[in-house]
């Protein structure tokens, strides 16, 4: 019995030894210490091909869907029934003068205005959660325009991601100040749609949510943005998690991996269960 209770001892140090030591590994502790990635695929709605594409990824993306392209309702459907994260991307005005979508905004534009386009906006991608800028260079740095969006964005519990299109944005401070929850975009992936560009622009999201706890990435449904997604994701590092653009503005965080096996059972030991015979320094032994 002497030799048993010792050899039981030494198994029982030795496991808990292997814990203490694989908690204070570096491997362990890089696990630990989990970096976020959210990206965001603007311009939906237009392209059946693409789009699809970009459907088949993983849910964690979302998808910023204009109003006024053709296949908007459809691509609302679709993505809601997979669980997937939707934002209303509403065409505002630039500072180039492009024009616009049918719907979106423009700067002297009333409250009364920017109110029924957001709810237009609303019916057609009704599972929003919240809305993004399609351009407007010149639309977010304007505090009136902004204003009017903001309280029409409160009213319908949406959150802002600010694209960032312009360096003097105001629609962050002045979401802020309406209540609205405000993001903003931290890297585009495609300004070039060159693949080696894309593929650098995905390198220096991954750098920028380690040095910053997370990044905000905005890409288009584009054939090259599509290819260095599905590659990244594929072979993602292991302290970057992909999450939901909804999950970052909720403030959730997805739970670590689990750093070890679990080396004991759940179940009790046969030792605990009667009827047994006491034994010093042990539970039990079954009769």
């Amino acid at each position: 019995m002497k030799n048993g209770l010792q050899r039981f001892q030494s198994a029982v140090f030795f496991n808990i030894l292997f814990i203490i030591l694989f908690l204070l590994s570096p491997s362990s502790a890089t696990a630990a210490k989990l970096s976020y990635l959210s990206i965001v695929i603007d311009d939906i709605g237009y392209h059946p091909k693409e789009d699809a594409q970009i459907l088949a990824m993983p849910q964690e993306i979302a998808v910023a869907i204009i109003p006024a392209a053709p296949y908007a309702a459809q691509r609302n459907r679709q993505a809601s029934e997979q669980g997937r994260d939707i934002l209303i991307h509403m065409p505002m005005q630039a500072l180039n003068k492009h024009n616009i979508e049918a719907g979106g905004l423009s700067l002297g534009m009333s409250a009364a205005e920017v109110e029924k386009r957001v709810q237009n906006a609303k019916q057609i991608v009704s599972a929003a959660i919240g809305m993004n800028n399609h351009m407007g260079s010149a639309a977010t740095a304007d505090e009136s325009l902004m204003s009017h969006l903001m309280r029409s964005l409160h009213k319908n519990r949406l959150f802002f991601l600010d694209s960032r299109t312009i360096g003097r944005s105001v629609a962050g401070k002045i979401a802020k100040q309406q209540g609205v929850g405000v993001l903003q975009r931290h890297i585009f992936l495609d300004d070039s749609n060159a693949y080696a560009d894309v593929q650098a622009q995905f390198q220096q999201a991954i750098r920028y949510a380690r040095k910053h706890g997370n990044a905000v990435v905005i890409g288009h449904p584009r054939r090259n943005t599509v290819a260095v997604l599905q590659e990244g994701l594929r072979n993602l590092p292991a302290d970057i998690r992909l999450i939901s653009i909804g999950s970052l503005w909720r403030n959730e965080k997805a739970a670590p991996p689990q750093p070890f096996i679990l080396i004991f059972g759940d179940l009790p030991a046969p030792t605990s269960v009667p009827p047994f015979k006491p034994v010093a320094l042990l539970r039990g032994v079954p009769e």
